[in-house]
């Protein structure tokens, strides 16, 4: 048999066998015969890259291994082409010659173990490694195809394998992909062991998916046991134990030539014998495809990261609400994408806003207003053929998963769609029956725990103020809590171990937190970030309601017998300072939860083809214009974070202050995804201020408060109208909270005449009902005007 070095490529052997034909015609046909190669892939850091010593080998070991070829190429060095294998290709630290070089890896036994039970087998080598290199940076996986999102190793290691594959089939030569040796983690150290798993499961999933051999199998090398490395060492045994396509290669028994870090010559060849021991027991993949060619890209759609946040106003230290507020990451977040600081809700409650956003369609067009009773009663004939935006996402190849608070009810408040909503749904909030004794309010678990001594309200003046037992607020201890966790962490939790996971489609993961939504009850770690006795209450004006019509006062007198502000107040010359400090604790509280979930999303695979938009349902009135909750058409009710980070199209640390609705959420997220035009959206797309924040918007926000109470917000100015007829406008350029109301000043009568002309032209009534008979609003100012009665505190 004529041996033929493997450094000539087949195309040009088969260019001189030509000449050879034409000039002797003499057949030499076993020249030029193509091979078939099992290919093996070796990636890491410094380990598999080698520090053994090539003088300290015998003269046996040195020797070049026939029918094994060897592509390196890293950062810095390459082969350039096909070599026999020889002890040197590795690159160590300062080494700035050609190949062989003094030091190498595993390959070497590697090969010989291999050959030595199958010595018919023809083995080609890939070596991508690099000293100094982490699995959080350098070799992060990115998507399938998409060079910017990867690692600068993990790219330049997917191209070695598509140089290297392309020689072979420029050469004639057949192939096929049969596994992966890795080692790395010393640079990754720090890493708890879910993270480091949860990235070497993405590696592997990911070049899997790039070199198209679904199964091919893994073989991990085990770090240097040096006593700083534990939870890496645990991470790789327990991401080989999970799968029969992974194996683990022990380091017990190996020494190093420095410090605790870099494998001897002795390890490296027990290491490498160990590595093909343990391969050759693992399943054989199935047939590879070929790579894909550099310059292919995969159009995949976005993820979409859908945050929302229960009652949370503009208390942010970007949105600059309370200036005492601690919200770093929200603040961080804020700082990666495009803020908008005069976003407002369609109804300032919960279950009104909720539905009207994920719809797309406004309370005043589809009469759902409140009553979830209702919205069920009448959900086909709002809805007709229109769908639920978690919905359209399904229906258009998303997968959907839920956790917390999306809808008023959670998951769903039509249990018989739910399943028509969601692919996966996070548990609920079980709460044992002696924290449900401390107080109850708004329904639900959700909301639990109470304080530790029950609501204060009801507690100091008794039964008939229960009302008032969301207007509590205390700092907890874990045993406060079901399974010592807030509904909140449990949430962020969940979406944390969703964003670990392997999604094969496009995901729509909808997570929604209920703080700092009343009870203002938060892990009392998060009371310390505050002195009480620092707190700064809202400014409120003496005369700050005399200006106010009926309908206004009737709206901030509340629930509670008395009302809401006088029973605060009243209970001690404290509570106000007290709500407040509760309120941004819990702020804080979410905050950190939020910041749990970006970290995640940061870390995955998806961080780079993720739209992350967060919303709150509506304000949060802590005592401005002398009313609690959120239930008004004033600023502090109906204003809301609204931000988006979408790749490809928003800037960092962008704002928009222009005035934007909750209802342009669902066509926005149509639009960023490329998804067929959803019908009856009544909201506009906000990607062109997305792309260019000051891209001009005519349309202003439309808001409104149960049936035929509406409030009109432009750039700069807030109209109201009440049914009965009352009014108010704020020029917003001079009275930022809403003091003045210039409603009965004739200078301004264009200005709400251009305002008016927004408002509905005509109230639909409230699903389900036939005609409009009044609520307690109506029959409370009734009261007022038979008695002269309007309390002395809302004059």
């Amino acid at each position: 048999m004529i041996t033929r070095p493997h450094v000539i490529p087949k195309m040009i052997c088969t260019t001189a066998l030509l000449v050879v034909l034409l000039t002797l015609t003499v057949a030499l046909p076993s020249v030029c015969v193509a091979d078939q190669y099992d290919v093996y892939l070796l990636a890491g850091q410094s380990n598999m890259d080698g520090r053994g010593f090539v003088s300290e080998l015998s003269e046996a070991q040195a020797k070049p291994v026939e029918d094994v070829i060897v592509f390196y190429r890293n950062e810095k060095s390459s082969s350039k082409s096909w070599q026999t294998l020889v002890p040197g290709f590795s690159v160590p630290p300062k080494y700035k010659g050609e190949f062989p070089s003094p030091t190498f890896g595993p390959e070497m036994a590697f090969a010989r173990t291999m050959l030595q039970a199958n010595p018919d087998q023809k083995l080609a080598l890939i070596k991508g490694s690099q000293g100094g290199t982490s699995l959080r940076a350098d070799w992060k996986p990115g998507r399938h195809g998409d060079t910017e999102s990867q690692g600068p190793q993990y790219r330049d290691f997917i191209r070695t394998i598509q140089t290297a594959t392309e020689q072979l089939r420029k050469r004639g030569d057949s192939f096929t992909i049969r596994g992966l040796l890795w080692h790395q983690g010393e640079s990754d150290r720090t890493s708890s062991i879910p993270v480091y798993g949860r990235r070497l499961k993405n590696l592997i999933t990911r070049l899997r998916e790039d070199v198209g051999v679904p199964d091919l199998p893994v073989v991990v090398g085990e770090v240097f046991d040096n006593g700083q490395r534990d939870s890496v060492r645990v991470a790789i045994q327990v991401v080989a134990a999970e799968s029969a396509t992974v194996g683990l290669v022990s380091s017990a028994g190996t020494t190093t030539s420095d410090p605790g870090t870099h494998f001897d010559t002795k390890s490296q060849l027990l290491l490498g014998q160990r590595y093909a021991n343990v391969m050759m027991k693992l399943p054989a993949p199935k047939p590879a495809k070929a790579p894909a060619t550099s310059g292919q890209r995969t159009e995949d759609r976005p993820n979409v990261l859908f945050i929302s946040i229960d009652d949370l106003n503009d208390w942010q230290g970007s949105l600059g609400g309370h200036r005492q507020v601690q919200t770093p990451h929200l603040d961080r977040l804020f700082q990666q994408g495009l803020l908008f600081t005069n976003a407002h809700c369609s109804q300032a409650v919960c279950t009104a806003s909720r539905n009207s956003l994920l719809s797309g369609i406004h309370p005043a067009s589809s009469g759902w207003y409140s009553s979830t009773k209702a919205m069920r009663r009448t959900y086909d004939e709002v809805m007709g053929n229109h769908v639920m935006l978690p919905q359209y996402f399904r229906d258009n190849g998303y997968r959907t998963l839920t956790a917390g608070k999306i809808f008023h009810q959670g998951a769903s408040d039509y249990p018989e769609h739910t399943d028509r909503f969601w692919d996966q749904i996070a548990p609920s909030y079980e709460v044992p029956g002696h924290l449900r004794e401390r107080g109850d309010g708004y329904g639900g678990t959700k909301f639990y725990p109470f304080p530790k001594n029950g609501p204060q309200i009801s507690r100091h003046f008794g039964k008939e103020y229960e009302d008032g037992n969301s207007l509590a607020w205390g700092a907890l201890d874990r045993e406060d809590m079901p399974g010592g966790k807030m509904y909140d962490e449990l949430i962020a939790d969940w979406a944390v171990d969703r964003l670990g996971e392997q999604h094969e489609k496009p995901f729509f993961l909808a997570v929604g937190f209920v703080r700092p939504h009343a009870p203002f009850t938060a892990p009392k770690e998060f009371f310390a970030m505050y002195d009480l006795d620092e707190i700064d209450v809202p400014n409120v004006p003496e005369n700050d309601m005399s200006d106010i019509p009926l309908m206004g006062k009737s709206i901030a007198f509340g629930r509670l017998k008395g009302g809401d502000h006088h029973a605060v107040v009243s209970l001690s010359d404290n509570y106000w300072r007290e709500l407040v400090f509760g309120y941004l604790a819990c702020v804080s509280f979410v905050d950190a939860q939020v910041g749990k979930v970006i970290d995640a999303l940061q870390e995955s695979e998806y961080s780079d083809n993720t739209i992350v938009v967060l919303w709150s349902d509506h304000g949060q009135h802590l005592g401005e214009k002398r009313h609690w909750r959120k239930q008004s058409l004033w600023e502090e009710s109906t204003r809301v974070p609204l931000y988006f980070k979408a790749p490809g199209v928003t800037a960092a640390g962008e704002t928009c202050s222009q005035v934007v609705s909750l209802l342009d959420v669902y066509p926005t997220l149509v639009d960023l995804c490329k998804l067929p035009p959803a019908s009856r959206l009544e909201g506009e797309s906000l990607v062109p201020q997305l792309s260019n924040p000051s891209v001009f918007r005519v349309k202003p926000v439309l808001s409104s408060w149960y049936y035929g109470n509406h409030a009109v917000r432009s750039n700069d100015w807030r109209y109201i109208r009440y049914r009965d007829g009352g009014e108010e406008l704020y020029d917003h350029r001079s009275d930022a909270g809403e003091h003045n109301n210039l409603a009965g000043d004739p200078n301004y009568t264009d200005v709400i005449e251009e305002h008016a002309r927004w408002l509905p032209q005509s109230d639909v009534l409230p699903a389900g009902t036939t005609e409009w008979t009044g609520d307690q609003l109506d029959r409370r100012i009734r009261g007022w005007k038979a008695n002269d009665s309007v309390p002395a505190w809302l004059r």
